[in-house]
């Protein structure tokens, strides 16, 4: 499966969602989350988030999938559910 990092979020007027003066996109927001991460397996985590902020494009398999949606869920990295709740919808969009 393939996850395309540089989707940009958008507030709720469907503005771009700025981090700064940067669009703030997928790849950024999860490895935010993924970074700030309380899970046990952390070497796992650290690569997947290296490679979210690296890359412009995500291969991944199911678990990987799996772990980052469950990242997700339970970070508290944004504060409310702006960021943390467009992430999952764009997950949820990925065909496996």
């Amino acid at each position: 499966m393939k996850l395309n990092l540089k989707q940009e979020l958008k507030n709720l007027a469907g503005e771009p969602l700025m981090n700064g003066k940067e669009v703030l996109t997928l790849g950024e927001a999860l490895s935010n989350i993924l970074v700030s991460s309380k899970t046990k397996g952390g070497m796992k985590i650290f690569l997947l988030a290296k490679k979210c902020f690296e890359e412009s494009e995500l291969e991944i398999d199911k678990a990987d999938l799996a772990l980052i949606k469950n990242e997700v869920k339970t970070s508290d990295a944004y504060a409310g559910v702006l960021v943390q709740g467009q992430v999952e919808l764009l997950l949820e969009e990925i065909k496996e």
